[in-house]
């Protein structure tokens, strides 16, 4: 089988662990409680964290339809980076997680478009 070539790849790894970050800021605001546990960013965490898993889940696969649900990827990805953002940040958990999800955001949108 042919190898993956390096924007597929690089792609993929920053999708794996845009998925860790959100997964884990979602663990961070249920245990810490406190003022931006709301709804609407948890759900835009959950979103981001799963369509970033399955964009990988096709390119490993080397799925014809990746860069389309890159595209789409790009576009959740950069939702919840901008809610993060927003939100008080005492320990850095939210800069952090908004850091990964733009880097994914811009990856899969090149990805997207290619």
């Amino acid at each position: 089988m042919e190898q993956m070539n390096s924007a597929v790849s690089d792609c993929l790894k920053t999708c794996l662990d845009c998925h860790q970050i959100c997964t884990e800021t979602v663990a961070h605001v249920l245990h810490s409680g406190g003022g931006h546990s709301e709804t609407k960013h948890l759900v835009a965490l959950l979103d981001c964290a799963q369509i970033c898993a399955v964009s990988a889940d096709f390119m490993s696969r080397r799925s014809p339809h990746h860069a389309h649900l890159c595209g789409e990827c790009a576009e959740i990805c950069e939702a919840c980076a901008t809610l993060c953002e927003a939100h008080e940040d005492p320990d850095g958990q939210m800069a952090k997680c908004a850091e990964v999800c733009r880097r994914c955001a811009k990856s899969c949108a090149e990805m997207g478009s290619a």
